[in-house]
C-alpha cells in the first residue's frame, strides 16, 4: 500500500477545513484562473527568496528572478483583466521586492527550497510509521549566529500578523520536525517567519521562535490524527472567516453556476 503523503500545505488545509482538503487533494479541483493576489504573492516570494540566497553571486538578481518567474505565467490563465494590467503588475512587484530587500538587508543564507522527506517517526520511542510519508520544502536556511541553523518561511500579507504567529505556525513545526528526523529529536531548531507586509507603508517583520521535543511530540500526534481521519474519509465543512479566501467557496456553498 502506498504511504499517505502529508505536507505542511496538506496539513494546514485539513486542519483549516477537512472539506477543503477533500476538494483540493482527493477530488483535485483547481481554479481555471489564478487569483491576482496569489500570483503576486508567489512572484514577490520568488524574487525575495532568490535575492536573499543568490544576491552575492548573481548581478541584478531581482530582475533576473522576476523575469524567470513571469516567463512561466500566461496572463490569460490569471484573473488579470488584460495584458496591460499583467505587465504593470510585473513592474510593481519588482519595485516592491526591491524595497523589501532593502529593508531586510543581507542575511547569512546558504540554501533555499531545501527538500525534506521522511516517514513519520515517534520523537521519543523512535518507532517509524512507514504508512505516512512527510515531505516539505523549507524556503530558506540561514545561520544568524555561529553554530546556529535557522529555518525561515517567507510570508506575504496585506496586514501585520499576530506576534504569536511564529510560536504556533504549523508549517514551521513541520520543517523543524523534518530537520529533527535527519539530525535527531534532541536538538532545538530555531525557526522564523519573515513577513513582507504589502500595506501602503511597506513593512518587514521578523517573528522568531524555536521547536523542541514537546513540539515534535505534538506534531507527531497531530499528523497521526489527521492521517487517521483521511483514511476513514472523515471530511466536514469547517465554516468561518477563512471561507472568504478559499478557492472552493462557490462549489462548497452550492453556487454551481459560478463554480
Amino acid at each position: 500500500m502506498e504511504p499517505l503523503l502529508l505536507s505542511k500545505s496538506r496539513l494546514n488545509a485539513f486542519c483549516q477545513c477537512p472539506e477543503k482538503y477533500r476538494l483540493t487533494y482527493v477530488e483535485k479541483i483547481r481554479n481555471e484562473r489564478t487569483p491576482v493576489a496569489m500570483v503576486e504573492g508567489s512572484a514577490l516570494h520568488h524574487i525575495v527568496e532568490n535575492a536573499l540566497v543568490y544576491g552575492r553571486n548573481i548581478p541584478h538578481i531581482a530582475k533576473v528572478s522576476s523575469a524567470e518567474f513571469w516567463s512561466g505565467i500566461v496572463w490569460e490563465t490569471t484573473e488579470y483583466p488584460d495584458a496591460a494590467a499583467y505587465e504593470a503588475a510585473q513592474e510593481n512587484i519588482l519595485a516592491e521586492a526591491t524595497e523589501f530587500l532593502d529593508r531586510i538587508g543581507p542575511l547569512n543564507t546558504y540554501q533555499m527550497e531545501t527538500y525534506f522527506e521522511h516517514p513519520l517517526v515517534h520523537p521519543v520511542s523512535g518507532e517509524v510509521d512507514d504508512s505516512i510519508l512527510l515531505r516539505g520544502y523549507a524556503d530558506i536556511i540561514d545561520s544568524p549566529a555561529k553554530d546556529v541553523t535557522r529555518i525561515i518561511d517567507i510570508k506575504t500579507s496585506a496586514k501585520s500578523p499576530n506576534r504569536e504567529q511564529a510560536n504556533r505556525a504549523l508549517e514551521l513545526t513541520v520543517y523543524a520536525y523534518l530537520m529533527a528526523c535527519r539530525f535527531g529529536f534532541h536538538i532545538e531548531v530555531p525557526v522564523a517567519l519573515l513577513y513582507l507586509v504589502r500595506a501602503k507603508e511597506k513593512k518587514v517583520l521578523w517573528l522568531n521562535s524555536a521547536r523542541s521535543m514537546p513540539d515534535f511530540v505534538k506534531a507527531y500526534e497531530t499528523m497521526q490524527t489527521v492521517a487517521r481521519a483521511i483514511r476513514q474519509g472523515l471530511y466536514w465543512k469547517n465554516q468561518g472567516l477563512h471561507c472568504s479566501w478559499c478557492d472552493h467557496q462557490e462549489l462548497c456553498f452550492a453556487k454551481r453556476l459560478a463554480a
